[in-house]
């Protein structure tokens, strides 16, 4: 069996992945559809990687959070498809 060497030192936290810059965002209407959720996805990933899409029940939720990688969205009133939703920051 081969083994290798350390030859730069001990282990240590580092990052290597993505741009590095997340937002948890929620957002929120009333009685999200299917449609608008799907256009807030396109909106939202026009600059944006959607790295997750939290818990979502078509014409039912209020809310839905996504984890996005990128620029961000800015908090306060978004446009997609013809919806209006409410973005706010999300603590995690």
């Amino acid at each position: 069996m081969a083994y290798t060497n350390r030859v730069h030192g001990g282990a240590a936290p580092f990052s290597a992945v993505g741009r590095q810059a997340y937002s948890l965002k929620s957002f929120s209407k009333t009685n999200i559809s299917q449609a608008e959720l799907d256009a807030l996805v396109v909106e939202v990933g026009q600059l944006n990687t959607i790295m997750m899409i939290g818990a979502f029940e078509a014409g039912v939720s209020d809310v839905v959070r996504m984890l996005v990688e990128g620029p961000g969205v800015t908090n306060g009133s978004l446009d997609a498809g013809g919806a209006t939703f409410t973005v706010a920051d999300v603590a995690f």
